[in-house]
């Protein structure tokens, strides 16, 4: 059965507590205050997190396409998740969760 959320902003917390949620999401900016990527909480609802950094302001991280306004945005490419929130890799050496950011939900697929 898929795991999907649909993505929503939260406020940013000193200990993140709001980003473990299924599909919240915070904006990550850099010292200028341009936003470069996002933190959000795996779609799955483990309580894992995960960072998007958006195409050209990833400083050598993977990037993502952005297509849309937020939260109804659409990403490219896919997603994938390695661990969960405690660390663990499926066992078959795949991703926790793989999936899509599509109109503002992430679809697992």
């Amino acid at each position: 059965m898929p795991r999907n959320a649909t993505c929503f902003e939260v406020e940013r917390d000193d200990a993140d507590n709001n980003i473990g949620m299924a599909g919240a999401f915070y904006f990550l900016r850099n010292e200028a205050g341009q936003n470069i990527g996002v933190l959000h909480g795996c779609p799955c609802g483990c309580g894992g997190r995960s960072a998007l950094f958006f195409r050209g302001l990833g400083s050598g991280q993977q990037e993502w396409d952005v297509q849309g306004e937020w939260p109804k945005v659409t990403l490219t490419p896919s997603i994938g998740i390695k661990y969960d929130a405690n660390g663990n890799k499926p066992a078959n050496g795949s991703y926790h969760w793989h999936g899509y950011l599509e109109n503002g939900v992430f679809v697992e697929r």
